[in-house]
């Protein structure tokens, strides 16, 4: 159990004592009722400890299959603290996208939707009524969670794409308003 936080190891330790209390004191009281002949008593105890014995070993079990899972997920030794590199959100590509004869490209994928959007007109691409991850692109309200929106000209425009899902999005808005459109990802 060294890989789990102390506290939880010693709370652990704990509930397994108890229940061996528990299934001993199961075993004294059966050979007790046994004695007595109360064999109806005795099936019910009987039934109980069998449950506890059943406890006690599905804890251990996953306590094993915990230290297993995380020796075989590390190769650094478990008392060297463990090097993380700080990640960014970002891969450090954007969108270039080319309509009507014009270059568009934004620092971030957000900036390049809007700027996309305008140039189609916000009134179009409202029309199609589209939305991602059930959340609809435009929206005269901001939504609560984790979407990113930017408010633009009286509208929430939900901004929150991967670049590949960002260039399928507007692929898809331009094919169904007939647009010619040639979106990258630099």
């Amino acid at each position: 159990m060294y890989a789990l936080p102390e506290v939880i190891a010693n709370k652990v330790i704990e509930l397994l004592g108890s229940i061996q209390y528990a299934k001993d004191d199961l075993q004294i009281e059966c050979a007790e009722v046994s004695l007595n002949g109360d064999f109806s008593r005795l099936v019910l105890l009987s039934s109980e400890h069998g449950y506890l014995q059943e406890l006690e070993t599905n804890i251990i079990s996953v306590l094993k299959n915990h230290e297993h899972n995380k020796k075989t997920r590390s190769n650094v030794k478990s008392n060297q603290p463990v090097n993380r590199k700080h990640h960014t959100k970002t891969s450090g590509k954007h969108l270039r996208v080319t309509l009507a004869g014009k270059v568009i490209e934004g620092k971030i994928i957000g900036e390049t939707f809007v700027k996309v959007f305008k140039i189609i007109g916000f009134d179009r691409v409202i029309k199609l009524n589209k939305k991602t991850s059930k959340i609809a692109l435009f929206s005269k309200t901001p939504t609560t969670g984790y979407q990113t929106q930017q408010y633009v000209d009286g509208w929430y425009i939900t901004t929150h794409f991967s670049n590949d899902g960002a260039k399928l999005f507007l692929e898809n808005i331009a094919n169904e308003l007939n647009i010619p459109i040639r979106v990258e990802i630099v």
